[in-house]
């Protein structure tokens, strides 16, 4: 005979289903800027993510002023200034340490007449988890937003227009099901939330070069004379040699190996690269810190919206990181998809067509802006293609002749978007003046 249990054997779980009108994937700055601007209008939203803190690898580390001007409607700039470190400098093009590190062309703030631009500085230096932690602390100070760490999304169901959109994830002791008005897929290139929808990720991945983001501790400037954004411009060493932080903080060295290097080997390269890089005597003393290698991509889904469910930042886009444009189009992407909400919510508007707009226009400010800039910043470091050469040239010849030009940069940084969506008044429908819903969002500018 079987002995009974019962008393010591726990019960069956429950099965709840807990509900938010807006669910966000994915806990990075994109996804916590949206919750945080939903929270703030009384929106009650939920974002589930799969790590169980803030993501730490090296990621972005420069926030322009583009940027800058959505953080500050939502409080945010205050925190982040303090936390950062202001670029007022500009931006320097060189040669590598290994071809004597010459100085080719500078944007120069200083050339830049004061009260001209909002922000008299090329943007904020802050690494990314750190951007994610202020808005998170933001976040928690609103009585409508909740979170879930430890919960990995693998799946979404819907079925009529009118009923709630399910979600499943993986927590920390088995499965659990939420459900939604709508769902926000913030998680990243490798979105589950997209490949669950088979949503085509059209476009190309880099073959020419894996990207390796490493932080290093070294003193950049007082041995080499370098400011706190630079550009090194080589067929080979090229890389990004930028601040990520105030005087105590990390440098991120950026840099391309070639794609034959088998990747067990990768790291492996790094020693061989920063002598070629790192200004300074010799040998070098230098403190690695994290070091990631990755590879980049041109990329953009087929579609942002299915029923709905809608795509936000690097889960509806992935481009390389020169030139700062990924997480800039991502962070204003979050500032577009959270407006419309909050006119759906608190101004009564159509749904459907609103969603479907921030679908067409975000998409299309990846592929009118976003990715043809960013391939021009890639190539602009390392291709010396007669084409690219010229293009190069004149640039950088603009730069070190034109006065103008540097007025010109700036202002272009410091584009405010005409953020049409915040305004009720719009229907958001072809036909009206809609159709330049954040037109600005062709100004995924960095």
């Amino acid at each position: 005979m079987n002995p009974n249990y019962a008393s010591i054997v726990p019960p069956a779980d429950e099965i709840s289903i807990e509900h938010a009108q807006v669910i966000i994937v994915g806990a990075g700055p994109v996804g916590l800027l949206a919750a945080l601007k939903l929270a703030q209008g009384g929106i009650d939203v939920l974002l589930l993510e799969a790590d169980k803190q803030v993501l730490q690898s090296p990621r972005a580390t420069t926030y322009m002023p583009i940027v800058l001007n959505e953080l500050e409607k939502v409080g945010l700039f205050p925190d982040i200034e303090k936390a950062g470190h202001k670029n007022k400098e500009g931006i320097i093009f060189r040669k590598s340490h290994a071809k004597g590190g010459e100085t080719l062309a500078q944007l120069k703030m200083a050339q830049v007449p004061k009260g001209s631009v909002k922000y008299d500085f090329a943007g904020i230096h802050l690494g990314q988890q750190t951007l994610a932690e202020i808005i998170l602390s933001h976040c928690e100070k609103q009585k409508t937003f909740r979170i879930r760490w430890g919960h990995r999304f693998v799946g979404v169901k819907q079925s009529g227009e009118a009923d709630p959109v399910s979600v499943t994830c993986v927590g920390p002791v088995g499965e659990k099901f939420f459900s939604c008005d709508y769902l926000i897929a913030a998680d990243g290139a490798g979105s589950a939330v997209r490949r669950s929808l088979c949503i085509p990720f059209e476009g190309f991945t880099w073959q020419d070069f894996r990207f390796v983001a490493s932080n290093v501790k070294y003193d950049f400037e007082g041995y080499g004379g370098f400011t706190t954004a630079n550009m090194i411009v080589d067929e080979e060493d090229w890389a990004v040699i930028a601040r990520t932080g105030p005087d105590d903080a990390p440098w991120r060295v950026a840099f391309g190996v070639r794609t034959d290097i088998p990747e067990a080997d990768i790291l492996k390269q790094l020693p061989a690269k920063y002598e070629r890089l790192l200004p300074g005597p010799r040998p070098l003393k230098y403190e690695l810190v994290s070091a990631n290698p990755y590879w980049a991509h041109q990329r953009v889904a087929a579609t942002f919206k299915v029923g709905k469910v809608l795509l936000c930042g690097d889960a509806g886009h992935s481009n390389n990181p020169i030139g700062g444009l990924g997480l800039t189009t991502g962070l204003l992407d979050a500032a577009a998809i959270a407006n419309c909400f909050l006119r759906i919510y608190n101004h009564n508007e159509s749904a459907d067509a609103l969603l479907e707009r921030y679908a067409k226009v975000r998409r299309d400010a990846w592929i009118n802006y976003t990715n043809p800039q960013s391939i021009d910043f890639k190539l602009r470091v390392h291709s010396f293609h007669p084409e690219v050469q010229a293009a190069r040239d004149g640039f950088f010849n603009a730069l070190n002749t034109d006065p103008s030009m540097h007025l010109k940069m700036a202002t272009m940084m410091n584009e405010v978007i005409e953020d049409e969506f915040a305004q009720p008044e719009l229907n958001g429908l072809p036909g009206t003046e809609a159709n330049d819903v954040i037109e600005g969002s062709k100004s995924g500018k960095d």
